[in-house]
């Protein structure tokens, strides 16, 4: 179900589900489901653990502190914003990364202060408490403050000396994954999606560089330098291979297009953290195999090569599943101290999004959907689990931000393809609860169009009256492939223009909808 979002008069075309004919790229033409990336394992020259770079750290000065405005920026940034960026992960290491750099580096300290000012401006958007703050925190709550600095940290790096390449490269790197979040709240997404593309490429042209400098970095111990490139591309990388979440031509730049996954020789993963990259890699291919299928006629048969395709994307789901489950009985945890995020409820919920949506690819294929109803209530009950952590958090420590992709687009997938009527404003509740943004997705607009799309799908019943059971929807009513653009214009209210066709029928249905 694609999505799509304008920022001035550029458009990106996104989709969680299926996109716009009109949207897509040449790129996907030359899909290869048979492919991998070495899920983010320690190449040669890379340290073999996070937490390497606190042993191996240089002195540094500790930049000072100009003012009470910024020193609150930085205590929110330290204590609020890192928290946030990983919520779904919580890595200690790289939060501690984030943090000693953004008080050594002047660009990285602008750079923090700006996200920081604008994540706060996010959090007290809508809340009264806001005017209730200490005047200094007003004053730094200026609009043009974020931005301010931001412009600071880009002249910074514009004008660094030309020293060690490879150090200027990492913190360019630190400044351009700090960008990306900055501009995703700002609303900026398309500037995001640049920083996000600009950043995969240099951290792999410097990945080339490392490899083939063996005499300066095949080293038994890796430099500080190494092992902050290594911590920043990990970051990076994965936001680029959850951007097939919402890019419709987005094709990660870590896919290879040679090999098939390589799952853990003895089936069982060293962690689950590198379980959950694995099955980032397995969904990119469902997502890419997708936006193929969806190019076609709706009267169009796919074709035997996408069915072959087809089974060995199901095959490499299913080979996940069971080394997560052997991974699971074995006990190898996801340890993060008190921060722990309930990783496991994710990943099973993320995996079984991916089978429905894996098994029902086709045109005209709508009804399919109706017999994967077990799957969808188990969705709704691990969606639950979720969200009673979610609850279990301190107010202030509650994920309202994240660069990556979590729990919004599979609630959004799950409200718009199952049609039974509890599932669906279960869903709706969950995303109203507690307003959220992942990446470009927001859970506000989410649930709008999960709404909308209930309200035309069971619009042909009495009104007030709620259908009682799925096979009320005739195929012809289901709609099939939905997008919309999120356009925000001045002080105008911010809407939603949304597109979607039905199933087995021809026709584009246009309409705009307030949030």
């Amino acid at each position: 179900m694609p999505l799509a979002f304008k920022h001035e008069k550029t458009k990106i075309e996104s989709t969680p589900h299926h996109n716009e004919k009109a949207g897509r790229a040449e790129s996907c033409n030359s899909y290869n489901p048979c492919s991998t990336i070495n899920a983010y394992l320690p190449k040669k020259g890379y340290p073999k653990y996070d937490g390497l770079i606190w042993q191996n750290l240089g002195p540094f000065m500790i930049l000072p502190v100009t003012g009470s405005a910024q020193a609150e920026a930085m205590w929110f940034f330290e204590y609020i914003s890192i928290k946030h960026l990983n919520g779904y992960r919580p890595c200690k290491s790289w939060r501690k990364t984030l943090m000693f750099f953004s008080q050594t580096v002047p660009s990285v300290r602008y750079a923090a202060v700006a996200l920081a000012l604008i994540h706060r401006n996010y959090l007290y958007r809508d809340s009264s408490d806001r005017m209730r703050q200490p005047q200094s925190s007003r004053d730094w709550l200026r609009d043009n403050a974020p931005l301010s600095h931001y412009n600071r940290a880009i002249r910074l790096l514009l004008d660094q000396e030309s020293g060690n390449s490879t150090e200027e490269t990492a913190v360019t790197l630190l400044v351009c994954y700090l960008f990306t979040c900055f501009d995703h709240l700002a609303g900026n997404y398309v500037q995001a999606v640049k920083h996000l593309r600009g950043g995969v490429e240099l951290s792999r042209d410097t990945d080339k560089a490392i490899l083939d400098n063996n005499s300066t970095y095949d080293n038994s111990e890796p430099s500080e330098v190494c092992t902050l490139i290594y911590q920043v591309t990990r970051q990076i990388r994965r936001l680029d291979m959850q951007a097939v979440l919402f890019l419709v031509d987005w094709t990660p730049v870590d896919i290879q297009e040679t090999f098939v996954p390589q799952f853990p020789p003895d089936g069982t993963f060293p962690s689950l953290d590198l379980a959950a990259d694995h099955l980032q890699i397995v969904v990119a291919q469902v997502m890419r195999l997708r936006h193929t299928v969806q190019q076609m006629s709706p009267m169009d048969r796919m074709p035997p090569t996408l069915l072959s395709l087809k089974d060995i994307v199901l095959g490499q789901l299913e080979t996940w599943l069971s080394s997560f489950k052997n991974t699971l009985r074995q006990g190898r945890s996801y340890e993060t101290g008190s921060e722990t995020y309930p990783l496991v409820s994710l990943l099973r919920l993320q995996h079984t999004v991916a089978c429905i949506l894996l098994s029902c690819c086709g045109p005209g294929r709508e009804m399919d959907y109706d017999n994967f109803l077990p799957q969808f209530q188990q969705c709704v009950a691990l969606a639950g689990e979720l969200a009673a952590a979610h609850e279990r958090y301190p107010e202030t420590l509650r994920p309202t931000f994240t660069p990556e992709i979590g729990i919004i687009p599979l609630l959004y997938i799950i409200g718009v393809k199952c049609r039974h009527p509890m599932v669906r404003r279960e869903v709706l509740s969950f995303l109203r609860e507690q307003p959220t943004q992942e990446a470009v997705w927001d859970s506000i607009s989410a649930a709008r169009v999960v709404e909308r799309v209930i309200q035309i799908e069971e619009g042909g019943f009495e009104d007030g009256q709620m259908i009682q059971s799925m096979e009320q929807i005739a195929a012809f009513q289901r709609i099939e492939a939905l997008s919309w653009v999120h356009v925000a214009s001045g002080q105008s209210a911010v809407r939603l223009d949304i597109s979607y066709t039905f199933c087995a029928r021809e026709g584009l249905h246009i309409e705009s909808l307030l949030i």
